[in-house]
């Protein structure tokens, strides 16, 4: 039980960073809609913040059996996956600073640059576009560990469902 709140914990942790850094991002786009990306990464930390939530209920009640909840938990560590795979990509190439190099290809990037309006972007200083890119890279990062908090959390309801008991209250693990 120990080992199941302890990452329940964390995949509350990183589902509130990655909705936070998200929302964040979605704010920041000036010209246009925000890119799918960022919203579809506040989906994925919704998506965490609530089957943690869900997941710490299952430990002490035992309505929901192990077995539907680590089904869960397996489908938001894909949340969490995919969301971390779209923002690599994205941000393949970029690398955040404030030499020329860095800020041409950081203010060319979509992810970043809040909008590309004839030939301006939403972008107000060179420090707010190296923190922009530094808040996804560190969006990245959460959604990774979203992804081995979830899998970890799936790994241990599948393990205690097959110990032989139906819910996660007397698991093993």
């Amino acid at each position: 039980m120990l080992a199941t709140l302890i990452t329940r914990f964390f995949q509350l942790l990183f589902g509130a960073c990655v909705l936070g850094l998200s929302i964040a991002a979605v704010k920041w786009q000036v010209f246009g809609s925000p890119p799918a990306t960022s919203e579809y990464n506040a989906f994925a930390g919704a998506c965490g913040l609530l089957v943690s939530l869900i997941g710490i209920a299952a430990v002490f009640i035992d309505a929901i059996p192990a077995l539907i909840m680590a089904g869960i938990d397996a489908l938001a560590s894909i949340f969490f996956l995919a969301g971390g795979i779209a923002v690599a990509v994205g941000l393949s190439g970029v690398h955040c600073g404030m030499s020329d190099t860095e800020l041409s290809s950081e203010s060319k990037n979509f992810l970043i640059n809040g909008g590309k309006y004839h030939g301006g972007y939403g972008i107000g200083s060179k420090s707010e576009l190296v923190g922009r890119c530094r808040k996804m890279e560190a969006d990245a990062a959460f959604l990774f560990l979203g992804f081995i908090a979830s899998a970890a959390a799936a790994a241990l309801c599948y393990v205690g469902s097959r110990k032989g008991s139906g819910g996660l209250k007397h698991s093993a693990v």
